[in-house]
């Protein structure tokens, strides 16, 4: 009886194209999953992702190589390639939209409509080391300026749409209509506080589940018939917020000035 025949090594370096490929997306995903879980903390989930980039690279690399060489070796290999690479294409792809995302936004993580008042948090607490790593300390052209100034230019020149909106409701019924459109939108309810014209509360965003703290200001207008609201949303974890908060501000005062009277 005829030997049976051993596979040809090409067989073998499909195969490792595709786990790599593969695995380099489930590694991300279980990476950022298992930190949204609090299986590991935030950081370590980010690592784990940042290693399956460097997993995706060499599935890539080893695909293009397997393809190039063994493209008439059958077609389970090339099919096993190009999966392989695909998945390791499409990752990269991921990656590459929120690096770019990242580029054109400032590093930073506290997002307001008054930048010379900003709303202030009295339940939830205000992240330690909030302005403690504000880009351009160092540079020439922020010479002479500190962290919130330097905060303050970053923010003005990235988000100087964002305003304070002025509702026609006195300012208890602003602040229950911010609520109902604050839970409308899935954050959790920190405080309600009409009679400070005050709501906080909670959003999370994202696999990895992480939390930024929004503060809302309902402050009354001439005659006490109309309100006016700024919005504050700060990011617990990182440096940037890759602009999660500015459209998250964006988004509830849509919704708010829909949901309120025309005044």
């Amino acid at each position: 009886m005829q030997a049976m025949e051993k596979p040809h090594g090409s067989i073998w370096l499909a195969r490792l194209c595709l786990l790599l490929g593969a695995g380099s997306v489930v590694m991300a995903l279980v990476g950022a999953i298992g930190a949204g879980q609090d299986w590991w903390g935030k950081l370590e989930g980010l690592s784990v992702v940042m290693a399956a980039v460097v997993v995706a690279l060499v599935a890539l690399l080893f695909s293009l190589i397997v393809l190039l060489l063994y493209r008439k070796k059958g077609t389970a290999i090339r099919n096993m390639t190009l999966i392989g690479l695909v998945c390791s294409l499409g990752f990269l792809g991921v990656i590459g939209y929120w690096v770019n995302v990242g580029r054109s936004v400032p590093q930073i993580h506290d997002i307001t409509t008054n930048l010379d008042n900003p709303p202030e948090f009295r339940v939830l607490k205000l992240r330690p080391d909030d302005f403690a790593d504000v880009p351009g300390r160092g540079e020439a052209k922020y010479a002479g300026m500190d962290a919130m100034e330097r905060w303050k230019l970053l923010h003005g020149a990235a988000y100087g749409d964002l305003r304070t909106v002025t509702v026609a409701l006195p300012v208890d019924k602003a602040v229950a209509l911010a609520e109902q459109v604050a839970r409308k939108r899935g954050w959790e309810i920190a405080a309600v506080r009409p009679d400070e014209g005050r709501l906080e509360a909670v959003d999370t965003v994202s696999l990895f589940r992480f939390k930024d703290d929004v503060v809302v200001r309902v402050q009354p207008g001439p005659g006490g018939l109309t309100s006016q609201i700024d919005v504050r949303s700060v990011s617990r974890v990182g440096r940037s917020d890759l602009g999660v908060n500015a459209k998250r501000i964006r988004g509830f005062l849509k919704d708010l000035k829909a949901a309120a009277p025309k005044g």
